[in-house]
């Protein structure tokens, strides 16, 4: 999914995806696979699908499947394929959580309007998230080009490289480059 084509991406987009699914594909597309240890844009040792290793609210999912940090942050570890996605299930889910808790109505909205929350939610995380007070304003009018222009006039936006174009793209007209 992390080397998705363009003419791949389209598909994806032009297909009947449950919202969930287009979530973790749009995830996997910004954020990448590893197994093994590297750091992100922001110089934090990260696994898997996006999850933070230096992010101790973390620690629950990795002691669920028995995980020592030290050794993943050193790279003498790497993850399974069920690892990966156990952790993505953990920051997936806490991603909606803090989304809801960021716009009430996230339900009743457009799924492109979703996924560009959820994905900005796992992304950002909740704290983060909330500081986006004009393009929260804008989604309370269901103005969702607002919105968009206020995700592009962001510190966010040039931090995240290909990432903020393209959940622009998708917050304004929906699953489009």
């Amino acid at each position: 999914m992390a080397n998705m084509t363009r003419s791949q991406y389209a598909d994806m987009r032009a297909s009947q995806l449950s919202i969930p699914q287009l979530v973790g594909k749009t995830i996997s597309l910004n954020e990448g696979i590893r197994k093994d240890v590297y750091k992100d844009t922001k110089g934090n040792k990260t696994i898997g699908v996006g999850f933070n290793l230096e992010d101790t609210t973390n620690q629950p999912a990795l002691d669920a499947l028995g995980l020592n940090r030290d050794e993943l942050k050193a790279g003498t570890r790497s993850l399974t394929d069920r690892e990966v996605n156990e952790l993505y299930k953990y920051s997936s889910m806490r991603a909606v959580k803090d989304a809801i808790a960021f716009d009430p109505n996230l339900q009743s909205r457009p799924a492109n309007v979703q996924v560009a929350i959820i994905d900005m939610s796992f992304n950002l995380g909740l704290n983060k998230l909330k500081k986006f007070e004009k393009m929260k304003a804008a989604l309370d009018v269901n103005d969702y080009n607002k919105a968009a222009d206020e995700m592009k006039d962001s510190k966010w936006f040039k931090q995240v490289k290909s990432r903020g174009p393209r959940m622009v793209n998708i917050m304004r007209t929906g699953f489009t480059d």
